[in-house]
């Protein structure tokens, strides 16, 4: 009876504050949710970032009968980044919704991810990074679960959540083969097959932690050894297969949008931007990161590690290293620029590790606390209270930050996400221009996402994104190492007189008056103001 009591008190105090604290992160991001939504003519908008509803507009293409095909129009070209979750788009698009209301069930989707990823995170914490005197799993729970950049990239609908929910199962089941005996070979391949099915670069990581699986000892039964080579061979068959697929449907080796972010852009531009971007992020993130690495150091260096902590701990700190490497290889991201969200894309997914490593070193001072000080609870709960909330300030940017007040703003969700301004805007041209030369024609836009998805054109996309020609092009403007600042990737191609002389478009969704105004002007196409975009004048006329 004293035993089971014993395990009883310990599932209390394990258990203790999960429920509350998932219905808190339900309950913001539902209201995060609503603020990305916009109103227009009186009836709600729900809309996704930009690459979402790029993802989007090839899944209900698909679903309507025009393949994967953004443009509806032509040969097929592979402009989106993650095929798993267009593919996991495709259902919400074939739901009888209305247009305006299936990005919500994207962002729901999502939110049920990120929860499923904190309850992993709170699984890791307990029964890899903790102690028998301290089993605290709150602080990396909670800096998970209210971690702004995480958060708005996946509610904004982009794959970033179901990144950080495989990567932090993956780092589970890796841990469980190396440190616990078991035989999860099959299990751990089939997630890295899904990770790389997700995002392609997500093979470093997958790759990474296979090495520390063998480096470790992982395969030392036959058992082990079999299931391991199944599990291998199914990675090589998704990856071989998705790679045979892209040949035959969309007649190229690589995605379009490598062509168009890494083909023919100065590698030394992308360092010098991709440093200078995760020099931003670490200096935001710098109190969390520098206790990590200072206390990852002492472990190894100091302590008589018997339980194997630094070596655990070594996993998800060089998943971190590479993520951030690969930032820097690729120059960040378009909009990295935005101090509010302090962690791009290719980062924000294996923060949450980050702070299992931060709760793990709380776990190791609070152990040390215990056993100097037995019988003063107060004193270690004092300290994992104190910690807990100052990595969240940190981490959130409310405390030591470049912007405070607008990072307060941002996780209060005080105001609508700056985004939601710019996708109404485009919403409400869109509009406008269908008003102007119906629903049918060519278009061609610089901006791929919310055109494309709302409406019935035939799309040309200006950027390049889902234009092969364009894609392959040096960059239009200038790029010298000393302006790298400048660069935007993906957003740096374009050829206008190419795009006019083949496709002809009847309107041009683009900005104002500027270089592109006088070219249009001079070949036949008229600004409209109230709308803000070009009207072909023949097509122009019939409109009017």
């Amino acid at each position: 009876m004293r035993c089971l009591g014993e395990k009883f008190k310990l599932w209390t105090d394990t258990h203790t504050g999960l429920l509350p604290l998932l219905a808190c992160m339900v309950a913001w991001s539902g209201w995060f949710i609503w603020r990305t939504s916009f109103v227009f003519a009186g009836r709600r908008v729900f809309c996704l970032f930009e690459d979402a509803m790029v993802a989007m507009t090839y899944a209900r293409n698909l679903v309507e009968g025009h393949g994967l095909n953004w443009a509806r129009a032509g040969a097929p070209v592979e402009g989106f980044t993650s095929p798993l979750w267009t593919a996991l788009l495709i259902p919400v698009n074939a739901l009888p919704l209305a247009l305006r209301d299936r990005g919500l069930l994207v962002q729901l989707l999502s939110l049920a991810i990120l929860v499923a990823n904190v309850l992993l995170v709170r699984r890791l914490t307990l029964r890899f990074f903790s102690t028998l005197s301290a089993r605290h799993w709150m602080p990396a729970a909670l800096l998970t679960a209210f971690y702004y950049p995480l958060n708005h990239w996946a509610l904004f609908g982009m794959e970033s959540g179901l990144q950080a929910l495989l990567t932090t199962a993956s780092v589970l089941l890796a841990l469980d083969i190396v440190h616990r005996g078991q035989d999860r070979h099959r299990e751990l391949l089939l997630l890295g097959a899904a990770a790389c099915l997700l995002r392609s670069d997500m093979l470093p990581i997958v790759a990474a932690i296979q090495v520390y699986v063998l480096a470790k000892g992982g395969l030392h039964e036959r058992r082990q050894r079999v299931h391991w080579g199944q599990g291998l061979a199914g990675l090589a068959a998704t990856v071989a297969g998705y790679s045979a697929f892209r040949w035959l449907y969309f007649k190229d080796v690589l995605s379009n949008t490598y062509y168009l972010e890494l083909y023919r852009i100065p590698l030394e531009l992308r360092l010098m931007r991709g440093v200078f971007l995760l020099g931003t992020m670490v200096s935001e993130h710098l109190l969390v990161l520098a206790a990590v690495g200072i206390g990852l150091a002492l472990l190894a260096r100091y302590r008589h590690d018997a339980d194997g902590l630094a070596g655990r701990m070594a996993l998800p700190a060089s998943l971190f290293l590479i993520a951030c490497a690969f930032s820097v290889y690729r120059g960040g991201d378009a909009g990295n620029l935005d101090l509010r969200l302090r962690a791009n894309r290719f980062v924000v997914y294996v923060m949450p590790l980050v702070f299992v490593l931060f709760n793990a070193l709380i776990n190791q001072v609070a152990g040390w606390i215990a056993a100097r000080q037995p019988d003063d609870d107060l004193a270690r709960r004092f300290f994992v209270t104190l910690a807990t909330i100052l990595a969240l300030t940190v981490a959130d940017g409310l405390w030591l930050a470049a912007d405070v007040g607008g990072n307060w703003m941002a996780l209060l969700a005080a105001l609508p996400p700056p985004e939601v301004k710019g996708e109404a805007e485009l919403y409400a041209r869109l509009r406008k221009l269908q008003g102007s030369i119906g629903p049918s024609g060519i278009v061609a836009t610089s901006t791929a996402g919310i055109p494309a998805y709302f409406s019935e054109y035939q799309m040309i996309d200006l950027l390049g994104g889902n234009e092969r020609h364009i894609a392959r092009l040096p960059p239009s403007i200038p790029l010298r190492p000393e302006d790298f600042m400048e660069y935007a990737p993906g957003r740096v191609k374009s050829d206008d007189p190419y795009v006019l002389e083949r496709y002809h478009p009847d309107a041009i969704l683009d900005g104002g008056p500027g270089d592109r105004s006088r070219r249009l002007a001079a070949v036949g196409y008229r600004h409209v103001a109230e709308g803000d975009f070009w009207l072909r004048e023949k097509r122009a006329a019939k409109g009017l």
